[in-house]
């Protein structure tokens, strides 16, 4: 076991990765801690908790808040084998495109309150809604936004992003047309 704080915490996070389930209901944070003393890393619940808040702003991770006790999983189609080759936001240079749009007017309205960058240019168009160009950071919180606004937006480019989104949608759609 390593001596020093700081390569103990990043082993004992390392494992807490390992330990977590790749689908829905998820492990709880006292099942997480029981598993991690199980293989060397005695500590606190409030400490599982904490490092499972800190990592999921690094890795995709879900939080299962439905019920008691919460349950904490890989997102969808993950683990970290997959997870690996994910390289955290935080750590990764920040690539910044054009993001060009159609929003509907409700989104156009939030977006000119709170604008996405400082050049974002919101343009009405005479059939409705506006079109949007802004220089944003293309990562994951930028994803999330998207996804979060799907029903207001049609991405237009770049394709990449208009691609990734795109698929995004049809995994969801796919889990929810499943059944279940």
């Amino acid at each position: 076991m390593p001596s020093h704080p700081t390569r103990h915490t990043i082993a004992r996070q390392w494992q807490l990765l390992k330990l977590l389930p790749g689908r829905h209901p998820g492990m709880s944070s006292t099942q997480l801690q029981a598993a991690l003393t199980t293989v060397g890393h005695t500590t606190s619940k409030r400490t599982v908790e904490r490092d499972l808040v800190e990592l999921a702003a690094l890795f995709p991770l879900q939080c299962n808040s439905k019920g008691m006790p919460y349950g904490w999983h890989w997102q969808p189609g993950l683990s970290l084998g997959e997870a690996r080759q994910l390289q955290p936001d935080v750590l990764a240079p920040p690539v910044q495109v054009q993001l060009h749009a159609w929003v509907d007017d409700g989104l156009a309205r939030r977006l000119q309150a709170q604008p996405l960058s400082a050049d974002m240019q919101l343009s009405a168009q005479a059939g409705g809604g506006a079109t949007l160009v802004a220089t944003v950071n293309d990562n994951r919180a930028l994803m999330g936004w998207l996804l979060s606004q799907a029903g207001s937006i049609r991405v237009q480019a770049p394709q990449a992003l208009r691609t990734a989104m795109l698929e995004q949608l049809r995994h969801s759609l796919a889990l929810h047309d499943g059944g279940g």
